[in-house]
């Protein structure tokens, strides 16, 4: 019987819940932000087509979320063994660097999208922007309440 030291796991899921509290009021401030300014342009449809778009795209994307925390719950929980060898370490490092890589290509592409896409001086509202900055949050949000709900789950098959 292996033994588990879930302190690290613990923090992580912790943090985790910190950097929720605050993508979500990142998000209720941005929300605010373009609700007024197309309150102003005098678009307020435009405001609720770009909430309905961002939640399509979240749901496009909860099951290959879903997918990428339970990866990375399991290598989390697999490297709270007490006791490992050097080479499954070394193992456990590299799947947990390409989960990193793809979080970092997920962030990069909403990045370089956000930077380009078309404003409110070419398109005359900020439909693209908003768009794309409140699935980027609601998409991080959901991958961490993922990671917690799979973390929690395979401690629990494990324990």
């Amino acid at each position: 019987m292996s033994q588990f030291d879930f302190k690290r796991l613990q923090r992580t899921m912790t943090i985790y819940r910190v950097v929720q509290f605050i993508l979500l009021a990142l998000l209720a401030a941005m929300i605010f932000l373009f609700q007024t300014r197309y309150g102003l342009l005098g678009k307020p449809d435009h405001f609720f087509k770009s909430i309905i778009a961002a939640f399509i795209a979240q749901l496009v994307m909860v099951y290959p979320l879903y997918r990428l925390a339970w990866r990375d719950a399991g290598v989390e929980v697999d490297s709270s063994i007490s006791g490992l060898s050097v080479d499954v370490l070394t193992a456990l490092r590299k799947k947990r660097l390409m989960g990193d890589l793809w979080k970092m290509s997920l962030i990069l592409f909403f990045l370089i999208f956000v930077a380009r896409a078309p404003g409110a001086d070419k398109m005359g509202t900020p439909f693209f922007q908003s768009t794309a900055l409140f699935a980027f949050l609601l998409i991080f949000l959901t991958y961490f309440q993922c990671f917690n709900f799979c973390a929690k789950k395979r401690m629990k098959q494990v324990s």
